[in-house]
C-alpha cells in the first residue's frame, strides 16, 4: 500500500458514518440550537471552471489566512480540461471570483496522476504543498501559484523493493510560507540525524535557510523508537505537532511517561521549534496522556491543540472520540461538547479548526441530548466559543432545518467568519443528488 493519506481519509470518513448509526440507539428528544449570528448560505466549493459539480468526491484540504482561496482534493474528472485521467487531484478555488484551478502539476505543467491526498496552503494563498509520486517514489512538492513553477522539497529517488515505504509525504506549511513540515522514512533526509531504520520520522524544511531538521527524536538525542507521522504546524511556524509511537521522546523522569511505554501506545506531541521541547498535546481532563487520534490540529498561534481522545465507547462497544483543547501554556484542558447535561454521550471528529484570535472552534460533532433529529446522531458541524461555550450550528438545510448527512474536517479564517468543510449531505442545497462527499463554504453575512 502506498503510504499516502488516501486510504486513512477514507478509512475516517467511513468510521464517521458508522457512528452515526451506531449513535441512533442513544438519541433522544433534540434539544433546540441556542440562536445563531445571521450566517450566508452554504455554497459548493468544488465546482469546474465551468461551474460543473464535481462527478465525484471531494475533501475540504485548507484555507487561506482571508477566507478567499480554498484548497481540496477530489477524485472528480470533469473540474478541468485536462482532468479525465486523474485519479486524485489537488485544487484551489478562488471564492470571490469563481476561478478553480488544479494546483498538484509538475514544473511543465502536466497534470500528475499520482497524488497524496494532505495538501496545504499559505495564509495568502499563495503556496500548495504537496505530495506526489514520480519514478516509483513519493517526494513532497512546492506549487507557487503566482509563477506556475513547482520545485520539490525533497528529493528522493527510488532505491529498491519496497520504496514506496521510503518516500515523503503528508506534508504542511506555515502561514508565510517559510517552513514546511513532513513525514519519511527515509534515512537521509537529514545526513547524520538519529534516526532509526525503517522508521517513519517528523522534518521541517526553512524554505529561507534552506536547512532541513528533525523533529521526532528522543530527548536524549537517540533516534524514536517508534514511528512519528501526521505532522501539522502552527501558522506561526513555531510548534509542530505529530503523532508517535515512540516511547522516548519525553525524559524518562517526566510525570506520566509510564503510561507511553506501551508500543501501541499513540498519542500526539508538540514540538517548540524555537528551544526544541516537546510536550504530550493529548492529555485527558486529568492531565495525563490519552490514547489519541493520530490526526489533529494547533491553533495558528501554537497555544492550543485540538485532537480527540478513545472514550468510553457506544452502545454494543462501538468506538467513538471526544474532543479536547489543550491550551499549551497553561496545561488547562477543556472538553469540547454540545451538552451541559455530564449523562449526554458526546463525540467529536479530531479534524477542529480554531480561528486566529484563538476565540472560536470549528468542530464536527454531537451529543445524545442535543442532535437535531430525534432518533439519528451524527456529525453536525459547529462552532463554539471556547471562553463562554457558546455553540452554534453551522451545517443546515436551505430552510435552516436539519442536514441528512454528516459534516467533517473544517477549515476556518483567520477572522473565524468563513468555514471551509466537508459534507456528504443531500440537501445542503436546492437540487442536491446523493449522499457522496462534497466541499462546501460558509461565511457570516454582511452587515
Amino acid at each position: 500500500m502506498q503510504p499516502t493519506n488516501r486510504t486513512t481519509r477514507t478509512r475516517r470518513l467511513a468510521h464517521a458514518v458508522g457512528v452515526l448509526a451506531m449513535a441512533a440507539a442513544v438519541a433522544v428528544t433534540a434539544a433546540p440550537a441556542q440562536a445563531a449570528p445571521a450566517w450566508g448560505p452554504i455554497a459548493q466549493v468544488d465546482l469546474g471552471v465551468d461551474g460543473t459539480r464535481a462527478n465525484n468526491r471531494s475533501v475540504s484540504l485548507g484555507i487561506s489566512g482571508n477566507g478567499r482561496y480554498a484548497l481540496f482534493g477530489s477524485s472528480a474528472t470533469n473540474l478541468v480540461p485536462d482532468g479525465a485521467s486523474l485519479l486524485f487531484g489537488l485544487y484551489v478555488r478562488d471564492l470571490r471570483t469563481g476561478r478553480t484551478e488544479l494546483v498538484s502539476r509538475a514544473d511543465d505543467g502536466t497534470a500528475l496522476t499520482s497524488t497524496g491526498e494532505t495538501a496545504g496552503i499559505s495564509g495568502d494563498g499563495r503556496y500548495i504543498v504537496f505530495s506526489a509520486e514520480a519514478n516509483g517514489v513519493f517526494n513532497v512538492y512546492l506549487r507557487d501559484r503566482v509563477t506556475g513553477h513547482t520545485r520539490a522539497v525533497t528529493n528522493g529517488t527510488a532505491s529498491g523493493e519496497g520504496e514506496g515505504e521510503h518516500g515523503s509525504f503528508d506534508p504542511a506549511i506555515s502561514a508565510d510560507g517559510r517552513r514546511i513540515v513532513f513525514t519519511s522514512a527515509r534515512p537521509d533526509v537529514v545526513p547524520g540525524a538519529p534516526v532509526a531504520p525503517n522508521t517513519r520520522n517528523v522534518y521541517v524544511t526553512d524554505r529561507v535557510t534552506g536547512a532541513t531538521r528533525l523533529v521526532s527524536r528522543g530527548a536524549d538525542g537517540q533516534a524514536a523508537d517508534g514511528a512519528s507521522e501526521n505532522p501539522t504546524i502552527s501558522g506561526d511556524g513555531r510548534t509542530v505537532g505529530f503523532s508517535s509511537h515512540a516511547t522516548n521522546l519525553l525524559p524518562a523522569t517526566d510525570a506520566g511517561t509510564a503510561g507511553l511505554l506501551r508500543p501501541r501506545y499513540t498519542t500526539v506531541y508538540a514540538t517548540n521549534l524555537n528551544n526544541g521541547t516537546t510536550v504530550v498535546a493529548g492529555l485527558a481532563a486529568d492531565g495525563t496522556p490519552g490514547s489519541a487520534d493520530p490526526h489533529f490540529r494547533l491553533s495558528p498561534d501554537g497555544r492550543y491543540a485540538a485532537y480527540g481522545l478513545s472514550a468510553t465507547p457506544l452502545p454494543g462497544g462501538k468506538s467513538r472520540t471526544e474532543l479536547f483543547v489543550h491550551d499549551l501554556r497553561t496545561d488547562r484542558v477543556l472538553s469540547i461538547r454540545t451538552s451541559d447535561n455530564p449523562d449526554a454521550i458526546c463525540w467529536g471528529d479530531a479534524s477542529a479548526a480554531i480561528s486566529a484570535d484563538d476565540r472560536w472552534i470549528y468542530f464536527s460533532g454531537g451529543c445524545s441530548d442535543t442532535i437535531i433529529r430525534a432518533g439519528q446522531a451524527r456529525h453536525d458541524l459547529y462552532r463554539q466559543e471556547l471562553r463562554t461555550g457558546r455553540t452554534e450550528l453551522l451545517s443546515t438545510a436551505p430552510d435552516g432545518g436539519e442536514q441528512d448527512g454528516a459534516a467533517l474536517e473544517p477549515f476556518v479564517a483567520d477572522d473565524g467568519r468563513t468555514v471551509l468543510f466537508g459534507d456528504n449531505s443531500s440537501d445542503l442545497l436546492p437540487g442536491g443528488e446523493g449522499f457522496d462527499w462534497h466541499v462546501y463554504v460558509r461565511s457570516l453575512a454582511k452587515r
